[in-house]
């Protein structure tokens, strides 16, 4: 058996634990001598550590084994061959798969046209969940763990997009206990919604717009837009060689262009009106927040940095409100205020 730490996504304890492969199956021997056997199916590398391996689980987010790194082999069995750089790139080589690429690269450079909407739909979104999974991770015990705020987050996010929270390529959607305004989408279906923008939205349905038009930036694939325009085709040989190369900040800080900010407000209004939410106090906001624009950076800085406003752009929400019609709140009030504590609830990790 070997001595293993576990982290179980939930409670963030940090659990001393022996673990053994038997069978196809991983069985934990907990400290108070209890047993847990989890199948080979849900267990996946999550990183590469010279000093540790680190094992996590496809069914449950934020749980995480890790193991010396010179038990690596004994898990073998269990996990497969490891991936150095992705399932393409191991069958033929990382050098032919960089000569491949470079000559790709070489005929777009050589006409001179690069278009970073063209490129994006062609990037696995495999290669985006390691990323967005990385990144999130980065934000460490930022992250609030207020159950019945997440479970509002959630339900928010199914009411605008049916169906968003749950497949392959559901949205997942966190709090950061960070004191600024913002909201931003991350690679691989990651949106993250910062504390100072509960605190200073007042009403749910104007949150409602801003979580649709992270949504819209996510269906779109904006991310991987701005991430190819911003920081170049070098950007996408990294995410070839499974090094992330960016940090937290670096994406939630991507700008997008006009283009993408357009089809985003023009998604969220459709998940509004399906929803049966008022788009009125959206526009409201982003009024408000565009009326801020000459002003120092304050709560608003770190928004407008990633979302460039325009008094024009914001009233077509407010001129999409449909006269007499009975709208839905996006959220009660008591759902809102859960929402609103969700950072100081004490269950963060």
């Amino acid at each position: 058996m070997i001595d293993g730490i576990l982290y179980d996504g939930v409670t963030g304890d940090r659990r001393e634990v022996r673990a053994e492969p038997i069978g196809g199956k991983l069985q934990l021997t907990h400290s108070d001598g209890s047993l847990e056997t989890i199948d080979a199916a849900v267990l996946r590398r999550i990183d590469r550590d010279p000093d540790k391996l680190r094992i996590g689980r496809s069914d449950r987010e934020g749980w995480r084994l890790l193991v010396p790194a010179a038990a690596k082999s004994d898990f073998d069995p269990l996990l497969g061959k490891e991936e150095r750089y992705g399932r393409w790139i191991d069958r033929i080589g990382l050098v032919p798969a960089l000569v491949t690429f470079g000559v790709i690269t070489a005929g777009i450079v050589a006409i001179g046209y690069l278009s970073p909407k063209w490129i994006a739909p062609h990037v696995p979104e495999s290669w985006e969940r390691n990323v967005g999974d990385a990144i999130v991770g980065d934000f460490g015990d930022n992250r609030c763990r207020g159950a019945e705020g997440q479970r509002v987050l959630d339900k928010l996010v199914e009411r605008l997009d049916p169906g968003a929270t749950h497949g392959p390529n559901a949205i997942r959607i966190a709090t950061l206990d960070f004191p600024i305004f913002n909201a931003a989408a991350l690679p691989g279906a990651h949106i993250v919604v910062f504390q100072g923008a509960l605190d200073e939205v007042e009403d749910p349905d104007a949150l409602a717009g801003v979580v649709a038009h992270e949504i819209a930036h996510v269906r779109r694939r904006h991310v991987t837009q701005a991430l190819i325009r911003e920081l170049g085709i070098g950007a996408l040989i990294r995410l070839f060689a499974g090094d992330v190369g960016v940090n937290a900040q670096q994406l939630v800080s991507l700008s997008y262009t006009r283009e993408n900010e357009a089809e985003a407000d023009r998604d969220a209004i459709v998940m509004l009106r399906r929803a049966n939410i008022s788009p009125k106090p959206t526009g409201d906001l982003f009024v408000q927040l565009a009326n801020e624009m000459g002003e120092e950076p304050g709560f608003t800085g770190e928004f407008l940095q990633s979302h460039p406003l325009s008094r024009k752009r914001a009233e077509r929400f407010v001129a999409a409100a449909q006269k007499g019609v009975t709208y839905r709140h996006a959220l009660s009030d008591g759902e809102f205020h859960a929402l609103k504590l969700m950072c100081r609830s004490g269950e963060q990790s």
